[in-house]
């Protein structure tokens, strides 16, 4: 089965730093054959305290202000936004469930399965995975192949030769089709406007109520990225603290060996299929320290200071926007009947993952300041 990296739902929900976060970057790589830890195995409570560094002697600041940044304009189709809707539709279960046909190449359905290599101890397991029968998938086209004409809810066998860590195995699955995704619903007027907070009220106007959204999220991403390349070219970090380069090399070492153990092979093997070694290793976190030390040294230069009631927007914020996902590393909750509410979530990151939380409201501090601080031009044409 052919599996990319991909963000823990945990992880992703806990992390949306800034352009300088490196656990993100480590998120990005990609391998065959070994798939992302379960569970969250990182331990985001140790960031770093770089506002308590002595940043002036660690970064040399350049011009990081009244610059012409200049980016290509924002190309968005109409295919693109029917599939974040449809997305949308998905994660909000507005679709049927058919359970009384066969899968056929072509549907999208969702799994669970346990698997075990051939000769080696210990298995692996997933739940409810979205899986799509057609080339070019994340799992093999092998795989995908063997699932056609499988029921609903009775446990199919399939065994298939895979590469892992460089070596080319045999896996048993035992794969139980929970069900095939018929027809998507249409969004109501109720519904639209639950989810945009009232931003949109009626169900013929999200399209391009969302057409502007994902429009404006994407400048958003291209000139942050734009503005961000020019601060960090104009700054130069002459030093590097030791606990923030051992913070990075901690991070990735605990990632790497949670993916080995969940992968049933050696932290050497893991290494080995991302193509790096401890000096590499080094390499990457004095890299990623150093973006942290300028990204610091702006919010401290440029006096950026977090209010409390900046902190408690992000908060409520993100808590809302997250609650699905974040629901579930909070476990049972002080609500009604023992169901999370939004006031758990919000308590569970306060004092989890305060730090984090934080760095989000410096990011878009740093977003603003620099936007408003420098020239961007879309082509030619002035944005601000």
């Amino acid at each position: 089965m052919k599996k990319y990296i991909q963000a823990m739902a945990a992880l992703l929900a806990l992390l949306t730093l800034c352009a300088c976060t490196p656990v993100q970057d480590m998120l990005e790589q990609e391998t065959a054959d070994l798939t992302p830890p379960p569970k969250d195995p990182l331990d985001m409570t140790d960031i770093p305290d770089y506002l308590a560094m002595p940043l002036e002697q660690l970064v040399t600041l350049g011009k990081y202000t009244g610059l012409e940044i200049r980016v290509e304009a924002v190309a968005l189709t109409d295919g693109q936004v029917n599939e974040a809707i449809r997305e949308i539709k998905k994660i909000n279960g507005k679709y049927q469930k058919v359970k009384d046909k066969l899968v056929a190449w072509g549907d999208e359905l969702v799994l669970s399965y346990t698997a075990a290599v051939q000769g080696a101890q210990g298995s692996y397991a997933d739940k409810d995975v979205w899986v799509r029968l057609a080339e070019g998938e994340e799992f093999s086209e092998e795989f995908l192949r063997e699932l056609v004409g499988a029921p609903c809810g009775i446990p199919v066998a399939i065994t298939v030769e895979e590469e892992q860590a460089g070596e080319k195995v045999l896996v048993n699955y035992q794969v139980t089709v929970s069900y095939i995704v018929g027809e998507y619903e249409e969004l109501t007027d109720e519904f639209v406007s639950a989810y945009t907070g009232g931003a949109c009220t009626e169900a013929d106007e999200f399209f391009a109520y969302y057409k502007e959204q994902m429009w404006n999220e994407a400048y958003y991403q291209k000139v942050y990225d734009a503005l961000w390349e020019a601060c960090e070219k104009a700054c130069t970090v002459t030093s590097v603290p030791d606990e923030a380069v051992q913070y990075y090399m901690d991070s990735m070492e605990q990632y790497y060996r949670a993916m080995a153990a969940d992968n049933n092979v050696t932290y050497e093997a893991v290494l080995e299929a991302f193509e790096l070694d401890e000096a590499k290793m080094l390499e990457l976190a004095k890299g990623y320290a150093k973006k942290d030390l300028i990204f610091y040294a702006v919010v401290k230069h440029a006096d950026l200071s977090l209010t409390a009631e900046m902190y408690d927007r992000e908060l409520h914020d993100y808590a809302t926007r997250y609650f699905d996902t974040l629901s579930k590393v909070v476990g049972k909750g002080s609500g009604e009947g023992g169901a999370v509410t939004v006031a758990d979530v919000k308590a569970y990151l306060d004092r989890e993952q305060r730090n984090v939380i934080s760095e989000l409201c410096y990011d878009q501090m740093m977003y603003d300041y620099l936007y408003e601080n420098n020239r961007v031009f879309v082509g030619d044409v002035p944005m601000n």
